[in-house]
């Protein structure tokens, strides 16, 4: 649909099994790019003891597509890291062109419970990663000279709170005034800014919350994450969870020529819950 041959994408949080990361990058290969799989680990705890190898896993299926592909560890919320990565990007492929910040993380808390640790971990990996990203990428968008694309993966916590997620919905909420800035500020460099908004997908950024669920109700793992998924889409018109496909079918859209007087948005992709956000 999209024709992204000659692109070269970095796409962040791309090593997991069930995440959005992995249809990303998938779906921006379908489309003719090459990608950089970075992620904080090659195999992520939840992947431990599966044939899921993580990031090589990736590479793996980007490759089988017939696109370029390159997986790096990197924690995004060191800027060193982040520079590497770029740099490396950059010495194999020549050019980066899509940055998808994808990699987050989600940990409710009520709070009175609420520690300094995972205040700073949230607002840490979820908003000033994504600062050290897209500086780096920037950066490298502005020294080639053709213009680029910066996709930040908000949340539909990014536009209304909720108890317990004072953390998570603080880093969210700033995902949209970081892409705003950073939208006008790179406007001239033809570099397009926009974030989209994702309501609860089945994917691993949740595992905690299953965990938990499986704990308190004395079910299986899978028990508990079928039932929050079940009580999830009965709250969404469409009828239905979203899913990771879903997100990275939008991605696309916004990395290719036809989204080219885009920028700024922070783009819902929930079902039309919550329709007037």
């Amino acid at each position: 649909m999209y024709d992204l041959t000659g692109k070269v994408a970095i796409v962040t949080g791309s090593g997991g099994r069930r995440g959005f990361g992995r249809a990303i990058a998938n779906r921006l290969a379908r489309e003719g790019a090459d990608i950089v799989i970075a992620d904080r680990l090659v195999i992520l705890p939840q992947d431990e003891g599966s044939d899921w190898k993580g990031i090589d896993s990736v590479v793996k299926e980007i490759e089988a597509l017939g696109c370029r592909a390159l997986g790096i560890v990197c924690d995004i919320t060191k800027s060193r890291e982040v520079d590497s990565m770029v740099n490396e990007a950059v010495a194999r492929f020549g050019r980066v062109d899509i940055l998808v910040n994808n990699a987050g993380v989600h940990v409710r808390r009520n709070v009175t419970e609420l520690t300094d640790e995972i205040w700073n971990t949230q607002l840490a990996i979820n908003l000033t990663g994504m600062l050290f990203c897209s500086r780096a990428a920037a950066r490298e968008m502005v020294r080639g000279g053709e213009g680029g694309r910066i996709i930040n993966v908000g949340s539909f916590r990014s536009k209304t709170g909720a108890p317990g997620e004072a953390a998570y919905c603080a880093s969210k909420f700033g995902v949209v005034g970081l892409t705003q800035s950073l939208a006008l500020e790179l406007a001239p460099h033809n570099i397009l800014v926009n974030a989209v908004c994702p309501a609860l997908t089945d994917t691993d950024i949740n595992i905690n919350m299953f965990e938990g669920e499986a704990r308190r109700e004395g079910v299986s793992l899978e028990e508990a994450r079928a039932r929050t998924n079940e009580m999830v889409a009965a709250q969404i018109p469409l009828g239905r969870l979203g899913t990771t496909e879903d997100l990275a079918n939008v991605i696309a859209f916004l990395a290719s020529s036809e989204a080219s007087f885009i920028t700024g948005q922070s783009i819902n992709v929930n079902g039309g819950l919550f329709t007037a956000l």
